[in-house]
């Protein structure tokens, strides 16, 4: 019997350092995906879910403007397993000062759909049309955390930067997780500008735990350790060890604060595919 190893006294530092945010997000992402379920007493699979706009995705050509692996697995839950990625090589840099939370997250998903279906129909134009053909449709998505004062957060620079910005989470208690979803189409009768984009932006209110009910600094310390927020918006995963041991409560969509609203996803999917009469130019709408 192999004898336990003695634990370290609280605050002593590892002998070995954590690794670098810049290698972190390719680990994580890397060991998500091999820890997979025992193989043995697999529940059966689930019967697909059968709706006309799943149907209609899954024979036609959609891209996901998101190298987001959670967007992806959100997607693959409901029946899209195999969506091609084509993530947007724009720089994210609007002013978020001048445009404000809502009007920030809109503008981004939205530049990222046009610039992937852009760079998608460019593609297709310079391959032979055996190899390819035009997206029928492209998604994309910003996530963007806004606290209590009204600053937006993204994902944390550095170890530093990830703390503290959890203890600010923290210390205010309740933020705001706000998802823009854009979807554009290649219009049917092919008129000015050649395709109909529609948008939605979703809210979901996020309260941590206080720091005397559980959540003192060196629990933060400890879960910024583990780098499962370093690649997040806000610098926590709700669907992880960060829902476990930082959130207290949730207020609305779970996968909106994941990075993708499902439902008004797939609700966008069908306005720009099956009521594209309906739809005038660009259409946002909010939560």
């Amino acid at each position: 019997m192999e004898k336990s190893q003695p634990i370290p006294p609280s605050g002593e530092t590892p002998a070995e350092p954590p690794p670098t945010y810049t290698a972190a997000t390719q680990e994580t992402q890397n060991k998500q995906q091999q820890q997979q379920p025992p193989t043995s007493r697999r529940p059966p699979p689930l019967a697909p879910l059968e709706l006309p706009i799943l149907k209609w995705l899954r024979t036609h050509r959609v891209i996901l403007a998101s190298a987001s692996p959670r967007r992806r697995a959100l997607l693959a839950q409901v029946g899209l397993p195999n969506i091609e990625i084509i993530p947007s090589t724009k720089p994210e840099n609007l002013p978020k000062d001048q445009l404000g939370a809502f009007e920030y997250v809109s503008a981004t998903a939205q530049q990222k759909a046009l610039d992937v279906y852009q760079t998608a129909i460019t593609r297709t134009e310079s391959e032979s049309e055996s190899e390819s053909k035009d997206p029928d449709l492209v998604i994309a998505a910003d996530t963007v955390i806004v606290t209590r004062d009204g600053a937006i957060l993204e994902k944390p620079s550095s170890e530093q930067a990830h703390k503290r910005m959890l203890r600010h989470l923290r210390d205010t208690r309740t933020h705001r997780v706000l998802t823009a979803v854009c979807c554009v189409a290649p219009k049917a009768d092919a008129t000015f500008p050649g395709y109909v984009i529609s948008s939605h932006i979703e809210e979901t209110k996020v309260t941590f735990a206080k720091e005397s009910d559980g959540l003192p600094d060196d629990v933060i310390d400890a879960y910024v350790r583990t780098r499962e927020g370093v690649d997040k918006a806000g610098g926590y995963a709700v669907q992880g060890i960060g829902g476990m041991m930082l959130v207290e409560k949730v207020e609305g969509s779970v996968d909106n604060v994941v990075g993708l609203p499902v439902r008004q996803c797939l609700r966008l999917c069908e306005k720009v595919v099956f009521k594209q009469e309906e739809e005038s130019g660009d259409e946002s709408d909010e939560a």
